[in-house]
């Protein structure tokens, strides 16, 4: 077979490149985060301390692994059955960073869902299977170190961690719509907030389970090229840039909720899905991710429970 290096190396440069790309946006969304959240609690900043480092970890190991495939090995096509270790660690890295991003958004149906395990620990155990499923992957890639010999025996871990993070995906953005839509309000700037983060949560959704979805069939498709690689690399950044958006348009919406209204109800934007916020609007009290439960009389005949962890309100009585 000759030689095509679009279909090849020109793959993995251009898949750096984005990836690079990508990854600069998530750089800003976490300073944005640290600037505008002072004051959220330190469980809340750790985790995006985190998925930040694993992603600038990421991004070193994807310049490394080009570097090997474009500059060490230029010229020699044997190196396209070659598995640089920077490579293979980048697989472990984006299961990570996968595995706290659906692990943050599945706590989020489970507090929406009222703590409803049976919906929610089939997700959680999906993702840590698919987290087993990349750690494997990557083992074995680092002890074979050839793409031929990892396809003839392996196939099947690899396409399987794909497949399932694709299937968490599907399963999250479902149940976020289902549960957020049974939890409107009957207020008009609510139900707005609501639909809007219902939106969100489809586009966020879309965007991780699509990327997912065509690097497995690339793989599946075309395993003796490096296309689906190139897609993979964009995966760690798609769902750190989902879960950093989900924490910096808190303060917005909470806006938005306060002030579209036609009456002015004294009511704070606290939501229970994949957006949140951290303040009290009256109180300027933070209430993330906390256990602690207020309750707000805001008329004679309904009253609003709002859970300070995730901070969605949910509507007692007649408003469901």
């Amino acid at each position: 077979m000759p030689f095509d290096v679009s279909k090849a190396l020109g793959a993995v440069l251009l898949g750096s490149l984005i990836s690079l790309g990508l990854s600069g946006i998530v750089s800003m969304q976490s300073f944005l985060y640290f600037r505008t959240f002072r004051a959220d609690y330190r469980r809340v900043k750790a985790t995006v301390s985190v998925v930040w480092g694993l992603d600038l970890f990421h991004s070193g190991l994807i310049c490394a692994g080009a570097w090997q495939y474009l500059i060490e090995s230029w010229g020699n096509n044997s190196t396209l059955d070659t598995i640089p270790i920077p490579i293979a660690l980048t697989i472990i890295v984006t299961a990570f960073v996968t595995f706290i991003v659906h692990s943050f958004f599945t706590h989020r149906v489970l507090v929406l869902s009222k703590h409803n395990w049976w919906i929610c620990a089939p997700m959680w155990i999906l993702a840590f299977f698919r987290l087993v499923c990349a750690t494997t992957t990557t083992g074995l890639m680092i002890s074979v170190r050839s793409f031929d010999t990892f396809l003839n025996r392996y196939t099947w871990i690899f396409t399987l961690g794909l497949a399932t993070s694709a299937a968490v995906d599907v399963l999250i953005a479902v149940s976020l719509c289902y549960f957020l839509r049974s939890n409107r309000t009957g207020f008009g700037s609510m139900d707005y907030v609501i639909d809007t983060i219902m939106l969100y949560t489809i586009n966020n959704g879309s965007l991780t389970s699509i990327s997912t979805i065509i690097s497995l069939v690339c793989w599946l498709a075309m395993p003796h090229n490096l296309i689906f690689m190139g897609f993979h690399f964009a995966i760690s950044k798609l769902y750190a840039n989902s879960f950093l958006a989900t924490l910096n348009t808190r303060e917005s919406l909470r806006s938005r909720g306060q002030g579209s209204s036609e009456r002015d109800y004294p009511m704070p934007v606290i939501f229970q899905g994949r957006l949140t916020t951290d303040r009290f609007g009256m109180q300027n009290e933070v209430t993330t991710l906390d256990q602690r439960t207020t309750k707000l009389q805001i008329s004679v005949e309904k009253t609003i429970h709002v859970d300070g962890d995730e901070g969605m309100e949910q509507s007692d009585g007649t408003s469901h």
